[in-house]
């Protein structure tokens, strides 16, 4: 039989923690039957929290057998990648699981994630929200993660994979040989990329996505931005020349949508759309060469506002 190891990152989220945590542990039974999870922990890691979460876990701590629920804690916020390795480098079980607490993520899923694990070789499981009709993704969120799909299929090789996905289940052993992940939000596309990369089996299950209870954290540009950094970083670090490859693909489809938007504002006796296409163009130069500057060492630690409690795109 399995242990399983559930790791909640938590930073201010006293409003959705309790019933995040009480939803992971009612999935015993279903774990046992379906996956042979033989044993569950709950990690939660408090990131700095300023609000009650802590407490708030400390008080179904003390209602549950000891060590059914584990609380650790940094004193200041050191970042979503940061809370979910240590809550893994703490946990006992030989197989990981995480997913955010803010009850976007089902932990009713965790059974069926376990069980695609049990799949000869496979070494990760990602939650799929992209394939999902019961997705709730606000869509802007939607484009900018079909975009990254997109992105990690060029480079990969491997089309429509969730690569920023904030739910998934992984053995012991892939974490520890995919280590050292960044610190910050985009520990989640690092770690898909290079495990790609790696040539570790990756496989997906298609899970509902909700809305989070409570405010969100997630800034959609300046942390798409970060996630397409770390996506570039761990390319150029791996594969080079595939790197380069993909790269010369998206400029010439760039270049052709540039020729025919240049076409029409000529027609229509106009410079707008070829404004906008130049700016775009030299947005996209700046990310790029801001990533080729990056040395390979900086894929392995990332970096980027560090803060927990919402990991995925």
């Amino acid at each position: 039989m399995h242990r399983l190891s559930v790791v909640i990152p938590a930073w201010n989220e006293e409003t959705a923690i309790t019933r995040v945590v009480e939803r992971v542990l009612a999935t015993s039974d279903d774990l046992r039957h379906q996956a042979g999870v033989g044993d569950l922990e709950v990690l939660v890691v408090d990131d700095g929290s300023s609000d009650g979460t802590a407490q708030a876990v400390s008080l179904l701590a003390a209602g549950c057998a000891r060590g059914r629920i584990r609380l650790l804690r940094h004193e200041r916020n050191l970042g979503y990648g940061a809370a979910l390795q240590t809550g893994f480098a703490a946990a006992n079980g030989n197989l990981l699981a995480f997913l955010d607490a803010d009850c976007t993520y089902p932990p009713e899923q965790l059974p069926a994630l376990c069980s695609a694990l049990k799949e000869h070789g496979t070494a990760l499981v990602l939650g799929d929200r992209l394939h999902s009709a019961a997705s709730r993704m606000p869509a802007v969120r939607r484009v900018g993660n079909r975009f990254f799909a997109l992105l990690v299929g060029l480079f990969t090789g491997r089309a429509g994979v969730d690569c920023c996905s904030g739910m998934r289940v992984m053995r012991a052993s892939t974490w520890k040989a995919l280590r050292p992940l960044p610190d910050g939000l985009d520990f989640t596309p690092a770690m898909t990329v290079r495990a790609l990369f790696h040539g570790l089996a990756v496989t997906q299950v298609v899970i509902p996505y909700h809305e989070r209870v409570g405010r969100s954290k997630l800034k959609v540009v300046r942390d798409g931005l970060r996630f397409l950094r770390a996506i570039l970083r761990e390319a150029w670090a791996c594969e080079p020349t595939r790197f380069w490859l993909a790269l010369s693909l998206v400029t010439a489809l760039a270049a052709g949508w540039m020729r025919r938007r240049w076409a029409a504002a000529r027609a229509a006796q106009g410079m707008q759309w070829h404004l906008w296409g130049v700016a775009a163009l030299a947005c996209v130069g700046c990310l790029l060469a801001g990533a080729i500057r990056s040395s390979p060492s900086l894929a392995l630690r990332g970096r980027g506002t560090r803060r927990s409690g919402e990991g995925a795109s």
